[in-house]
């Protein structure tokens, strides 16, 4: 019986999608992995993707682990 390979090399386009497609239904875990991931890999921009609010997001949890940036909520969402 054949056996799987260990890892998977995607076009970039795809894992862009893919991620946006994560995202937009609200799987953050598998997002942020893949993001994470792709990000690890030498991700410097999101291919497939044209949404800044998206591009935006991808970047967020990078960002605020390296304290380039923190998004916060607007002073009325804060109790």
């Amino acid at each position: 019986m054949a056996e799987n390979p260990k890892t998977y090399q995607l076009d970039a386009e795809v894992a862009g999608v893919i991620w946006a497609a994560l995202f937009e239904s609200a799987n953050d875990e598998l997002a942020r992995v893949l993001s994470d991931t792709m990000i690890a890999q030498g991700c410097q921009e999101l291919k497939g993707i044209t949404d800044s609010s998206l591009i935006l997001m991808f970047w967020k949890n990078y960002a605020e682990d390296n304290n380039i940036f923190q998004i916060v909520p607007p002073k009325e969402e804060l109790n």
